[in-house]
């Protein structure tokens, strides 16, 4: 980063609040005698930074200080592009008619010989998020709830069947081309995670009467839970490291084996079990006994259904 972008950059930085020369030199990488440098500079430019002495001390901006518009840099342009075009990809997304317009005004934010390279590097760096089909007509009902905290009475489709629930949304995700909402159910007594592509019915709904505060997260792993272990071949481990939800706790042993140690909680085994089912002889649990003999089951079901 040259001086003048980082100049700007920590400007930005100091409208988020007040910040220490340390803290400022952790965030752009560079010595505190370079920081202060860069303070005075910023100051001899009539940019009204507030230095506080003492140990509680750093530069601020005044409250009522704002920046004028900046034009965005090659990389941001196209890192913003690269960010619009993915949710782009998938099949609904909240503020459609925003995302066009936003995609519209980032070359505007360009300088206009830059408008050119930023086209060729679209072209050559992309993401691409799967497609999928299924419709979200609830997906704008459910972030509203979310920002004013509002409970809701739902239908729900799940592999068990239809249910009816009072949930209090909490969180919206895209995951895999796959919009999730985590949110607290009444029914369950628990913070699940649902897809939101399969709520059939969503209504606002009166705050549950003597109703405890929900937990704040979905707890998949926690050491309370049972250790899960499980043995990998090597071409086990390279098959793994596509699952998201396990790459991180994927260790290698040696050249030909790797192994899985975790505390998952036991709601998750039925989708754990499909996951080792796809990977064969490649895998193999060595804990829980729960764990490896409903493995077997399921895997003895699916001999049976092939005889």
């Amino acid at each position: 980063m040259n001086r003048i972008d980082r100049l700007t950059a920590i400007l930005l930085f100091l409208q988020g609040g007040k910040r220490t020369a340390g803290e400022i030199a952790h965030r752009f990488e560079v010595s505190r005698r370079t920081i202060l440098r860069d303070i005075q500079a910023l100051c001899e430019m009539s940019i009204p930074i507030i230095a506080d002495l003492g140990p509680s001390g750093g530069y601020s901006l005044p409250p009522d200080y704002s920046l004028p518009p900046l034009a965005l840099t090659l990389h941001e342009a196209l890192l913003l592009r690269l960010a619009l075009q993915g949710i782009s990809q998938l099949s609904e997304t909240p503020f459609k008619q925003e995302r066009e317009s936003l995609l519209d005004k980032v070359k505007t934010l360009l300088p206009r010989q830059e408008s050119k390279a930023l086209d060729q590097f679209t072209q050559a760096l992309s993401l691409n998020v799967p497609p999928r089909l299924y419709s979200t007509p609830f997906l704008d009902h459910l972030l509203e709830s979310v920002l004013v905290k509002q409970w809701v009475t739902v239908t729900y489709r799940s592999e068990k069947g239809v249910s009816q629930q009072t949930l209090l949304p909490m969180r919206i995700y895209a995951d895999a081309g796959l919009w999730y909402c985590e949110a607290y159910s009444v029914e369950r007594k628990a913070t699940r995670v649902y897809r939101v592509d399969r709520f059939l019915e969503v209504r606002a709904a009166p705050p549950p009467p003597q109703q405890e505060p929900p937990a704040s997260t979905v707890l998949h792993f926690h050491p309370s839970f049972s250790e899960v272990q499980i043995h990998l071949t090597a071409r086990g481990v390279l098959r793994l490291e596509r699952e998201p939800h396990l790459a991180s706790f994927l260790e290698q042993i040696g050249e030909e084996e790797g192994r899985i140690n975790m505390h998952l909680h036991p709601e998750e085994y039925e989708w754990l079990i499909h996951v080792l089912l796809s990977l064969g002889t490649d895998a193999r649990v060595l804990a829980p006994e729960e764990l490896r003999l409903r493995v077997r089951t399921e895997a003895e079901t699916i001999a049976d259904h092939y005889t």
